[in-house]
């Protein structure tokens, strides 16, 4: 997602926070780290994680250990903003690059896409939206008139999580800046609801898969006719309240949708407050014994719908179902990942997530070789 307009700090997204006392905490930057790395077990807090050991959990301490002091004290890891593990349940390794801290919101770009897929299936079981073969211009009538294409009629939400509504659009594997790129007309368009059910169908819907940032913005006016409340607002009282997340920043378009597609960074959140987003997908849809979202939901968004046309890559609603070789054997992966380098990968069989966020830049992070090392540390 573009992030030309991002800002760094929170005075024009407080409506965003749910607490503003912590929006003032969040504010504040640490200073550069210059003393040496050592291994500590994450402090016990008051946000609902259980804290361990690396070494309790199977996980080579002395391996994370430099893997951390090479991205905090070296900084070798150009970008790089946090780490997190979280294994058997427990936290047990968290890092942040000199200049962010515990607090910091991380805007998540793509990310913002599972995160609004999965208020979709809270909607969805809650009986406020009928399913996923519901027709998008049917769920939004405000918006009906800027169809110009009667088979716009045809596309579900199906269709729009899975990136296969067959919309004409141009946009991955372009520069952002790009004047052609299909986002950045929709940004700079007064109406960006309008802008993407105004294009033409290229291809029947679910025929071919193409990245359309603007298919999952319309899902931020889906849940507002459809729930009454807009998406941050949902999230607030369906998904971030149940868990204790009490802080975060979701920017706008300018009609003041939240950018549920992640155009301008999306949604922002504490890296400890994505692992426990990441945590519903492993536990069933639950929180502390609370069922956030629906077991058959969790099922069915992460399961493989359609392939990506780069590399063949598997596509859920929102989500990349994988698979990854650790210890010399291959073990599957759901996971999300957002522009710049933002990363949430869970692993079933292992009772792993790992978290891990960057600048939001084009510029290379390295985030991928973090990764690779992080998990040749990991013991089955």
């Amino acid at each position: 997602m573009r992030s030309t307009r991002i800002t760094e700090g929170l005075s024009s997204v407080l409506c965003g926070c749910l607490c503003a006392a912590a929006v003032l905490a969040l504010h504040a930057s640490s200073p550069a780290r210059t003393a040496e790395y050592s291994y500590q077990v994450p402090p016990a807090l008051s946000d609902g994680w259980e804290v361990s050991s690396l070494d309790a959990v199977g996980i080579d301490t002395e391996k994370i250990e430099a893997l951390t002091r090479r991205m905090i004290t070296e900084q070798r890891f150009v970008n790089v903003r946090s780490m997190l593990i979280v294994r058997n349940g427990k936290l047990v390794h968290e890092a942040y690059s000199p200049y962010h801290q515990r607090n910091t919101l991380h805007s998540l770009a793509s990310i913002t896409k599972t995160v609004t897929s999965t208020l979709i299936g809270i909607a969805i079981d809650k009986g406020l939206i009928e399913g996923v073969d519901a027709s998008v211009v049917d769920l939004l009538p405000d918006f009906a008139t800027a169809v110009e294409d009667p088979r716009v009629r045809q596309i579900t939400l199906k269709h729009l999580m899975t990136m296969s509504s067959g919309l004409e659009w141009f946009e991955h594997g372009s520069s952002y800046n790009d004047p052609r790129n299909s986002e950045h007309l929709m940004v700079d368009s007064e109406n960006w609801m309008e802008y993407v059910l105004s294009r033409p169908v290229a291809n029947p819907p679910e025929s071919q898969v193409l990245y359309n940032t603007g298919g999952i913005h319309l899902l931020s006016a889906v849940i507002k006719s459809s729930t009454g409340l807009y998406a941050n607002e949902f999230a607030e009282e369906h998904l971030f309240h149940p868990m204790g997340i009490r802080a975060y920043q979701w920017n706008r378009d300018p009609m003041g949708y939240p950018c549920t597609g992640g155009t301008d960074g999306g949604v922002g959140l504490r890296t400890r407050d994505l692992a426990k987003f990441g945590w519903l997908f492993l536990h069933d849809g639950t929180w502390k014994g609370e069922q956030i979202i629906s077991r058959e939901w969790i099922e069915t968004a992460t399961r493989r719908h359609v392939t990506l046309p780069r590399g063949r890559i598997g596509y859920g609603y929102n989500w990349f179902p994988g698979s990854r070789m650790i210890g010399g054997t291959s073990y599957d992966y759901i996971a999300s990942f957002g522009y710049g380098g933002q990363n949430l990968y869970l692993f079933h069989e292992l009772d792993l997530i790992l978290v891990f966020t960057c600048d939001l830049s084009d510029r290379n992070s390295n985030v991928r070789l973090l990764i690779e090392e992080t998990l040749e540390a990991i013991n089955p």
